[in-house]
């Protein structure tokens, strides 16, 4: 005697492309803020105002993360000097940002550089310690060091770290219903 069975199952995969999808637009999301975060810390809590120079330098990263920066200088802090290392143009021309998602390689980054010397040097020193080598012309009311890199890299990592989560894979389950018997 023998006896027939009748099975029913389901049997489930992942829409990898899908999952992949959601995962890079939630990361890119997420980058973007993380950026924001950064520019905030840096630019807004540290980075002080007098020509507008050195926040220039953070307009194009700005742009690129959507970030509403909006940089002037003091009224009459430039007159008297030419524009090449004063105002938020110069700023902007000596500096590059720009953020890089996925493209493959599964990283998500954001960059940031400016070789504006004033900018550069209250980084690490002290103008009104040293004016001579800062090419300080006046003193500064807020001096070096800023600091700004170490800021922006702390309130980057925390807000990151409390954060960020991959997209569940249950939205990009596939089910199929398969019949034997």
């Amino acid at each position: 005697m023998s006896a027939k069975f009748k099975v029913r199952f389901k049997t489930v995969r992942i829409d990898e492309a899908k999952w992949r999808a959601r995962m890079d637009a939630r990361l890119t999301k997420q980058l973007k803020k993380a950026a924001t975060v950064w520019l905030n810390a840096t630019v807004l809590l540290v980075i002080p105002v007098w020509s507008g120079a050195s926040r220039g330098t953070f307009l194009k990263l700005a742009r690129a993360v959507g970030f509403p920066l909006t940089v002037t200088g003091i009224k009459g802090s430039s007159r008297g000097f030419s524009g090449s290392t004063i105002g938020p143009r110069a700023g902007f021309q000596r500096s590059e940002g720009s953020i890089s998602t996925n493209e493959g390689s599964g990283r998500y980054t954001f960059r940031y550089e400016t070789d504006l010397f004033q900018l550069v040097f209250n980084e690490f020193e002290n103008a009104n310690q040293n004016p001579t080598a800062g090419r300080l012309f006046s003193r500064l009311l807020q001096p070096g060091p800023y600091n700004f890199q170490e800021i922006g890299k702390d309130a980057f990592e925390d807000y990151v770290s409390s954060t960020t989560e991959l997209p569940s894979p249950w939205r990009a389950l596939k089910f199929k219903k398969l019949r034997r018997g």
